[in-house]
């Protein structure tokens, strides 16, 4: 009687377990982050922008800023496909902006910034460093909050060991960020 039990104990479980376990769940769609706040042009391929940060990161100077985006290299397919993530960064920092001005030009000025291109499926090179060699950023700031667009129009090169290599790469493109 008690190993009748015990069997029809464990028949139940089990029957619960299936159909508490088996469900249909809605398809899979995977999520393709986009901000839509700008876009970029880099190696004459458009690419959208899945973010885009403006920040003021000095309090005690309301008008320093810092920039950050990042835009996904990978084609609708290899997104699809899970292919491991490809971005290209770029972050590029203000002390102080100028209220005269809003254009400013890389061979004239000691713009803090750093172009990335990180690949995660490349075990060889997984992050490449870019330089800006000359070219303009352009900003309309918002000194009182809000919406900041920024253009930009630059050439960079390769960057090993802090030397120069490989052909001249345009790279462009217009963001907005907010300003809090």
């Amino acid at each position: 009687m008690t190993a009748n039990r015990i069997h029809f104990s464990l028949l139940i479980v089990a029957l619960v377990g299936a159909l508490a376990g088996c469900y249909k769940a809605p398809e899979f769609i995977n999520p393709v982050y986009s901000c839509e706040c700008g876009s970029v042009t880099f190696r004459d391929s458009l690419y959208n922008l899945k973010m885009a940060e403006a920040v003021v990161p000095d309090s005690l100077e309301p008008l320093s800023r810092s920039y950050h985006i990042v835009a996904d290299l990978r084609t609708l397919e290899e997104v699809d496909a899970h292919v491991p993530a490809h971005d290209l960064t770029f972050h590029f920092s203000f002390p102080e902006l100028y209220e005269e001005t809003n254009v400013y030009y890389v061979q004239q000025e000691d713009i803090q910034h750093l172009v990335q291109v990180i690949n995660h499926g490349d075990d060889t090179y997984p992050i490449l460093n870019y330089k800006a060699t000359e070219g303009s950023i352009v900003i309309y700031p918002a000194f009182n909050g809000g919406e900041e667009t920024v253009e930009f129009n630059l050439t960079v090169r390769k960057s090993l060991d802090s030397i120069l290599v490989d052909s001249p790469i345009a790279f462009t493109g217009t963001f907005t960020g907010i300003i809090e």
